[in-house]
């Protein structure tokens, strides 16, 4: 595969958070699917017929209007900032942009963005010297329009943009104002629409020169379309030299590019050859050039001799116009660096406005940066979970990572340092929201540092250098790992590279193996990152493992360092139906949970009920500490009988006294237990 290289250009991750695919993934940042329109697939397709699938950026995405807008609010999607400058400047865009004031302006630059192209694949075709591959089925694609259409939408988006209350105080709009030439952009649209007939380009399916160009084309296109009456009367003129009974063959006389001018004489079927062929004629030659539906096409002296006078007029005047075109695109190319920074800067713009109009469609709020190391969020919810249910709970969360061993920093935060503890730990039943809510704090933490806004009422974020989760295990046959060493490869990563700055998500890890062994990592992890000190990070745990506590083996020096919390439930164990005996208010609370409820959502999700009980007899015998060895040894009534029936028959074979030599069956007796 080739590349074209405009340029290297240098740039440095110093300034950005890290996050890694697994991050990515598990929080449903950027998720992709293949197309479920199979003519969308297909190496020839863009990215393969992968479309975005339910994910944070696809929700922004949906509103980007421009394809380089979408590519830009990707690579912001990807690059999340600690830069606060470049933070607070896209919050300041999204505030402009959602003002009041700016309505109306809003709604217009959202239309008109929709009418701006990507300018880079245009001007890399004039470079190649070729249209668009789809030029013949569909002028509207063509590179002439496009480039037009910029040319006449790009001057309307520029004075859109400048008209916005307070657009001085906006980066983006400043650099509209300084680094697009409005002047030139006009110049390259009035020099197209002179040149080229969109019109007429459309009937033709071509790209045809305007009339008034070049005089010499101007008059061979005269000609070329006169010649419908030029060939009638070359027509009279041919049956006035033939024979009479030869006339009535003689359909027309016609004109095609490369062959030139031809006589259309009627088909012989049986022969093969025209009914007329030149018989009769010494001084001419007709030869058959090709047949089609019943006619046969000569070309004779006469037309041979317009041949030579007017000649292949079609084939002129398509060298003409792309000698016109060429000298079109040299001109267009001498201004390529104003269409394509005017083209990159709306995509910035779009990009912008995408993310205004996300916060306004999704009632999302502008979160506060600080310096300080802490997270306060006020009625946090989960950008992508509340549209997909008919009502979401809101939940708060305070967290506050080490102070470092140097001098604490001077944090503006909402919430003291010293009285947010660094880490919580949730507990709860499956299905209560524990996962859910871990993700929707780390999700308001990452848009905050991509400058958007966040879903809470309100929420103050410390700079944040990585998000580190072990969540999601991602499973694959290209990699010779199982679920649990995936696991542990995660927890290692986190171990390795957390730091007092960053915020570690852990939802149930130590799952992949035994009980004893889960339990022991996932407290040892714990008490790794509470064992950090003033260096330890910020850090949001789910589990099941109750043995944690009641053994007192989750220890902190400081007390203020560990806080545990529960999803709040309501238990009515009277109803009749399982359905209706747990009920999850998807409520944070503080304090632990006494029991994970697994047997009531297996019958939830449909397990049988002799199945759950025997479960729930099995979980109350390991909680008053009995052997569940003795427990499970124990036999039904029917497999008692059984057994009872065997040993019968077993302990009357011994009594017997069965000869070595063989025996009658009288020898036996009678069966006691009445089988024959």
């Amino acid at each position: 595969m080739k590349f074209r290289v405009k340029s290297v250009k240098m740039f440095t991750l110093s300034d950005s958070m890290f996050i890694n695919a697994d991050t990515l993934a598990s929080l449903q940042i950027l998720r992709s699917e293949n197309h479920p329109n199979s003519q969308m697939q297909g190496p020839g397709k863009s990215q393969s017929g992968a479309k975005e699938s339910l994910s944070v950026y696809g929700l922004v995405q949906a509103l980007a209007s421009t394809p380089q807008g979408k590519s830009k609010l990707r690579q912001i999607f990807l690059r999340p900032s600690v830069d606060l400058e470049k933070i607070h400047q896209r919050q300041q865009t999204i505030a402009v942009l959602l003002n009041p004031e700016n309505a109306q302006i809003l709604d217009s630059l959202s239309a008109t963005l929709k009418k701006i192209k990507n300018m880079r694949r245009p001007i890399l075709l004039l470079h190649k010297g070729v249209d668009l591959p789809t030029r013949h089925k569909n002028v509207h694609n063509s590179v002439w329009l496009s480039l037009f259409r910029f040319a006449k939408y790009a001057v309307e988006l520029r004075e859109t943009a400048l008209s916005l209350f307070k657009s001085d105080q906006l980066e983006i709009c400043i650099k509209i104002r300084d680094q697009t030439d409005a002047r030139q952009i006009v110049q390259v649209g009035e020099h197209i629409n002179r040149i080229v007939d969109f019109d007429e380009s459309k009937i033709s399916q071509r790209t045809v020169v305007c009339t008034g160009v070049n005089e010499e084309l101007d008059e061979l296109k005269r000609t070329f379309h006169g010649l419908s009456s030029f060939l009638t009367s070359v027509a009279h003129e041919l049956v006035q030299t033939l024979p009479e009974w030869a006339i009535r063959y003689i359909q027309c006389c016609t004109f095609m590019p490369q062959l030139g001018f031809l006589v259309v004489v009627t088909l012989d079927p049986n022969t093969g050859k025209g009914y007329f062929d030149g018989e009769g004629i010494e001084a001419d030659s007709w030869v058959a050039m090709f047949q089609n539906e019943g006619q046969i096409f000569y070309k004779n002296n006469m037309m041979r001799d317009l041949d030579r006078r007017i000649g292949d007029m079609y084939c002129k005047i398509i060298d003409m116009e792309i000698d016109i075109l060429h000298e079109l695109s040299v001109q267009v190319l001498r201004r390529e660096e104003t269409l394509i920074t005017a083209s990159d800067l709306f995509g910035e713009l779009d990009s912008m406005v995408a993310l205004a109009q996300s916060a306004q469609k999704y009632s999302w709020v502008a979160p506060r940066l600080t310096t300080a190391n802490t997270i306060h969020v006020k009625a946090g919810r989960h950008p992508l979970q509340e549209l997909t249910v008919s009502s979401f709970v809101p939940n708060d969360c305070t967290l506050a990572g080490g102070p470092g061993l140097e001098a604490p920093d001077a944090g503006d935060g909402d919430v003291p340092e010293v009285d947010a503890p660094s880490m919580l730990v949730l507990t709860g039943p499956n299905h209560s929201g524990k996962s859910i809510y871990l993700k929707q704090v780390a999700l308001i933490v990452y848009l905050a540092h991509i400058g958007s806004y966040v879903p809470a009422e309100s929420a103050t974020v410390g700079l944040t250098d990585r998000i580190l989760t072990r969540i999601a295990t991602r499973e694959s046959v290209s990699h010779k790992e199982s679920a649990f060493a995936i696991d542990l490869r995660q927890a290692a990563f986190a171990i390795n590279f957390a730091t007092r700055r960053s915020l570690v998500l852990i939802d149930e890890f130590g799952k992949g193996t035994s009980p004893n062994n889960g339990a022991g990592l996932a407290t040892s992890l714990l008490q790794y990152f509470l064992g950090l000190g003033p260096e330890r990070p910020k850090v949001l745990a789910a589990t099941h493992f109750h043995e944690m506590f009641e053994g007192g083996f989750l220890r902190n020096a400081e007390t203020n360092a560990l806080a545990f919390a529960h999803m709040n439930i309501r238990v009515d164990l009277e109803a009749d139906s399982p359905d209706d005996q747990v009920t999850f208010l998807f409520e944070l609370v503080d304090g632990r949970s006494i029991s994970s409820f697994g047997t009531k959502c297996a019958a939830f999700n449909g397990v049988k009920e002799a199945v759950v009980e025997r479960a729930e007899a099995l979980t109350l015998l390991q909680a008053r500490g009995e052997d569940l060895q003795v427990a499970c040894g124990h036999l039904d009534a029917a497999s008692s009988k059984e057994l009872e029936k065997a040993e019968a028959m077993a302990r009357l074979f011994l009594e017997k006294d069965i000869p070595r030599q063989g025996g009658s069956k009288q020898h036996l007796g009678s069966d006691p237990l009445g089988n024959d």
